[in-house]
């Protein structure tokens, strides 16, 4: 009779592919890109680089300096009222296409419903961006002359 803790130590060990399948290199791709971030340099160009050369990336990290100006902010697409609108016209745009893909797909009528909607409230947002647009460029224009 054996004992338990004999079987135990007698256990093959069992190999973790987890790091060889790329689970290292996404942890060490996130870790990368927040080094870069504390050498003002883009996290997302940083991670995408880092998937594909893993340590190298992190020795370029360390060993470069870092940059002396702060890199520039993406502006907010969504402070102006025709930038609001053409995200909301691109969302809906993504929305319209899933929806179509599942009609043709799936064959329901329900969403060949909702892709009309869809595309409906797609033309609404295009014609609210269109004015909008219009308004900020016509205010531009007597800012200018002013």
């Amino acid at each position: 009779m054996t004992n338990f803790v004999s079987e135990i130590v007698n256990q093959t060990p069992q190999q973790s592919d987890w790091w060889l399948n790329g689970g290292g290199w996404f942890v060490l791709a996130l870790v990368n890109a927040g080094l870069a971030e504390q050498k003002n340099r883009s996290r997302w160009n940083w991670f995408v680089v880092s998937l594909f050369l893993g340590p190298i990336a992190t020795f370029l990290i360390v060993v470069w300096e870092p940059v002396t100006q702060p890199s520039l902010e993406l502006r907010n697409p969504i402070t102006s009222a025709d930038g609001r609108y053409l995200t909301l016209a691109l969302l809906t745009l993504v929305v319209t296409a899933g929806a179509v893909l599942f009609a043709v797909l799936g064959q329901t009528w329900y969403m060949w419903v909702a892709s009309g909607v869809g595309a409906a409230a797609l033309v609404v947002f295009l014609v609210l961006f269109r004015r909008a647009r219009a308004k900020r460029m016509l205010a531009r224009a007597h800012a200018n002359r002013a």
